[in-house]
């Protein structure tokens, strides 16, 4: 078999046993076949001796041991022939072996990503139990067993990730599930108790400790452990931090760092503003992330990171405001503004009495960065720029340091962390012209040596030559140095496939791909693509900062886009990977899927998910791909991709609430694409985002016009929603009446669809509107209807939004013992659901209720928890029920 033969197979172990050929499976004969391959790719490239082979192929009870080794040499024999191929047995006096690279079996791709810490990509190879389909007791009491203890660490350590990244109310359902099934396991106890304190729930949170103390000592006779039994008492004390991380957004920095200690003893010595400045490839980015790794522990309140793309030629520089908004969402803000002008002065509020340390990367200008600087002394900000920003020093008291080419002791110095004192030493000649054509470019002489390196025979005066036979015009960001030489040297040293990986990558419209969508992009399986993609990293063509995520430098980038022109073909199975893996994303979400993208091109393989929180979790990662990528779609002609993108995009949108603004544009030129009835949709969703930033007059706009689609249509359920919706911005804007009015037509449609959950949303949106209106008495015969309706449903949240809503209407009119009970009953269920803002808005209107009824001590007891329960929510709540408590 050949080498190349080898990387299209794929072996999968950490769910049913599954072997793969360029992406089509490859059927393994059921019984003694399947358990001798599970057996030899479990200790995958290690000796297997036949008498355990036995053992475990005949599940502890073998033939005779001369008949058992004919046998087995015969299963073998039979196991190698159906793998084809696929075939990665090998024979050693004694025993077997499974022969595999670390890319083609999940296993060990597993252990790879579980020690770059990248846990939730591990997490996400399991697709269920170990080998289930695998029918040997004896191989899954030696083997399994261990590797399900393996796989409940990488869950832990993916679930505290998913904590520190805020996602506490979503891994509820997720842990009681883990603690159901493994009742002992005491992180899962402490993960699933500090779950539900971050939602608010601190009542279940220590109904939790009781459980799992219960259990511990009923099963062993133990008392829980210290880790349980302290954070206990720091949840009795609210003494439990609500993020348990500061922001930490600084990426990796190159390995082979040589010099610049001047320069970075001006870093170490300025404060505030610096501006690094030097041509493109001369190292700014890497001294700047270089000084800021060393010096992070001097900011304790972390560090944030923004490439704001000033030289990108593939995509415009990145807007202020859109930066802004992706500054405040890392500081954790969830309610960004829409208007710029109140984005930077929040920016600058959160700023405030913070030690931060603030990189932004590859700004074009000034007015790039002016609006995201911050008012405190305590946040120090580095800025990268082939401009040398001279206003931010006349203007902005900053600092400027001017990065030079390297000199030719650093030069030399970094080819010889590479490629070795000695090798240099023999020929010092070669290498005074390799530092000479490379112009002293980090850059350039990264991507030199790598691939030098790999021939250690060959001498440098023979590289010296090729670079003079690769000669091109410069590049205009290096004035007159000639270093593309370099660039098209290594090209050309490429095998074909690493070299077209590389053109293609120039398609790619974000900053930063995976492997899935790289692997898209070249139309080959995703264990080709990460092979190919390591290579190019090896030959510093290509940057992988972050585990499992690859980007090009803007210069390669442009490099890599000359050779490629355009490839359509390429561009559209890039753009349906991204679509597809958003429907597969989107249908974890539940609920009806309105828009379906359709056919997808053969050997576009989207990814799958195992859990809500794993879509989640890659969702927030691709964010900004699927922006770039939809825009690029339409600008292609492939109008109903991008809308398909923008229409799964909105259930997200509006979940985290934190990008609205920048996807407006999206939609916006999403919305007349597909058919009428999803023009309709579309056209509704951009209304709802419209009211979600406050653009209300053009959210009621949007839902005229979507609603006249949906009606044609006959989608009855979405014309009855969109007019509950509609509704709300009527009455945001002031216009009772017309809320009213809009409320009771959607209510009209809502009963006659028959449906108790519509019927009764319906009922209590009439309710709210009359409520507003000051038509209480109807207020309340409405939420009275309301209430008998969700009766008949089994959904414990909507049957308390409606008492609370009934509650809030008995309070208006002095029916105020009657509210307190209710309203008392609502909020308990909003906390066991994780509605924070709801079970705060109801405290504070409890509160009121509790002072009018003469019960101040009762009221200051109820705003207090509601102070502790807001404390981490955006917006005027914690200062409104702090003004309560303070007037009482």
């Amino acid at each position: 078999m050949t080498w190349g033969d080898v990387v299209r197979a794929e072996y999968r172990v950490l769910g049913p046993l599954e072997v793969l050929l360029d992406g089509e499976p490859v059927t393994v004969p059921a019984g003694r076949s399947q358990v001798l391959l599970a057996a030899l790719l479990l200790r995958a490239n290690r000796f297997v001796p036949v008498d355990e082979l036995i053992d475990l192929v005949w599940n502890g009870t073998p033939p005779r041991l001369d008949r058992a080794k004919a046998t087995l040499q015969m299963v073998v024999r039979r196991l190698r022939v159906a793998l084809g191929e696929a075939d990665c047995v090998r024979s050693a006096p004694g025993g077997y072996l499974a022969v595999v690279e670390p890319d083609q079996l999940d296993l060990l791709r597993c252990r790879a990503l579980a020690h770059s810490g990248d846990f939730g990509a591990a997490a996400a190879l399991w697709r269920g139990p170990v080998l289930v389909d695998v029918a040997s007791d004896a191989l899954h009491r030696t083997e399994v067993e261990r590797l399900a203890d393996e796989r409940l660490v990488v869950l832990e350590r993916r679930i505290e990730a998913d904590l520190e990244r805020g996602l506490a109310g979503e891994l509820v359902a997720e842990l009681r599930s883990l603690v159901a099934d493994h009742p002992l396991r005491e992180p899962f106890w402490r993960q699933l108790m500090l779950a539900l304190y971050r939602s608010g729930r601190q009542a279940e949170a220590l109904d939790a400790y009781q459980d799992v103390r219960a259990e511990l000592v009923e099963q062993l006779g133990v008392e829980p452990g210290e880790a349980l039994r302290d954070l206990h008492g720091r949840i009795l004390r609210a003494d439990v931090p609500k993020c348990a991380k500061v922001p930490r957004q600084l990426p990796g920095g190159v390995q082979t760092f040589v010099g610049r200690d001047e320069e970075l003893g001006l870093l170490g010595g300025t404060s505030g503003v610096t501006v690094v400045h030097g041509v493109g490839g001369v190292g700014k980015t890497a001294l700047t992330l270089r000084w800021a790794r060393e010096a992070r522990d001097r900011f304790p309140d972390g560090d944030l990171y923004v490439n704001l793309r000033g030289f990108d030629q593939e995509a415009a520089p990145l807007d202020p405001a859109a930066a802004a908004e992706t500054l405040l969402v890392g500081l954790g803000v969830t309610a960004v503004p829409a208007d710029e002008d109140a984005r930077f002065a929040l920016l600058r509020t959160e700023f405030a009495d913070r030690r931060m340390l603030l990189v932004l990367d590859n700004a074009a200008s000034v007015r790039q960065v002016v609006p995201l600087l911050p008012g405190s002394a305590g946040v120090r900000v580095l800025i990268t720029s082939r401009n040398q920003l001279r206003v931010l020093v006349s203007q902005h008291d900053a600092t400027a340091i001017g990065l030079r080419q390297l000199a030719f002791d650093e030069s030399r110095a970094l080819l010889a962390a590479v490629l070795g004192e000695q090798r240099l030493r023999a020929e010092p000649e070669a290498v005074r012209e390799i530092a000479d054509r490379c112009a002293g470019l980090p850059l350039a002489l990264r991507v030199f040596s790598e691939r030098v390196a790999r021939f250690p025979d060959t001498s440098l005066r023979e590289f010296v030559s090729e670079l003079d036979s690769a000669r091109l015009d410069a590049l205009s960001d290096f004035d007159d140095v000639d270093v593309r030489s370099v660039f098209s040297w290594s090209y050309r040293a490429l095998d074909d496939d690493s070299a077209r990986m590389f053109r293609l990558l120039s398609l790619h419209p974000g900053l930063d791909l995976d492997v899935g969508a790289a692997a898209a992009l070249a139309g080959v399986s995703v264990v080709q693509a990460r092979r190919t993609l390591e290579r190019l990293v090896a030959d510093h063509l290509v940057q992988s900062r972050t585990p499992g995520r690859y980007d090009l430098h803007d210069l390669l980038r442009a490099y890599a886009a000359e050779l490629c022109g355009d490839d359509e073909a390429a561009a559209l199975r890039l753009t349906e990977f991204y679509v597809h893996t958003l429907e597969n994303a989107a249908t974890h979400e539940g609920g009806r899927m309105l828009t379906r993208a359709g056919e997808i091109t053969p050997g576009v393989v989207p990814r799958e998910f195992s859990s809500r929180i794993d879509a989640l979790a890659w969702v927030r990662q691709e964010w900004d791909n699927f922006q770039a990528v939809a825009h690029q779609a339409i600008g292609r002609g492939w109008g109903r991709l991008g809308m398909v993108v923008a229409a799964h995009m909105h259930g997200y949108l509006l979940f985290t609430r934190t990008r609205c603004n920048d996807a407006i544009s999206l939609f916006e030129a999403a919305r007349s694409y597909g058919t009428p009835r999803e023009q309709g949709f579309m056209l509704l969703k951009l209304a709802a985002v419209y009211d979600e930033v406050g653009r209300l007059e053009e959210s009621l706009r949007c839902f005229d016009e979507g609603l006249r689609f949906v009606h044609e249509a006959g989608e009855r359920v979405a014309e009855a929603a969109s007019l509950i919706n509609m509704a709300g911005v009527h009455r945001r804007l002031g216009n009772a009446e017309d809320a009213v009015d809009c409320a009771r037509r959607g209510l009209e449609i809502a009963v006659e669809l028959a449906d108790p959950y519509y019927e009764s949303a319906a009922r209590a949106n009439v309710a709210l509107q009359l409520r507003v209106a000051g038509r209480l008495e109807e207020a309340l015969a409405e939420s009275e209807r309301a209430l008998i309706v969700v009766q008949d449903l089994d959904d414990k949240f909507m049957h308390a939004n409606v008492r609370g809503l009934h509650a809030r209407i008995l309070g208006q009119i002095g029916r105020l013992d009657e509210a307190v009970s209710e309203l008392s009953s609502a909020i308990e269920v909003s906390f066991q659901f994780g509605d924070i803002a709801g079970a705060a808005e109801g405290l504070r209107d409890l509160g009121k209720f509790l002072v009018e009824l003469g019960r101040p001590d009762d009221a200051a007891e109820v705003w207090r928890r509601a102070l502790t329960t807001c404390r981490d929510l955006d917006g005027p709540r914690a200062d409104e029920i702090a003004a309560l408590l303070e007037e009482l």
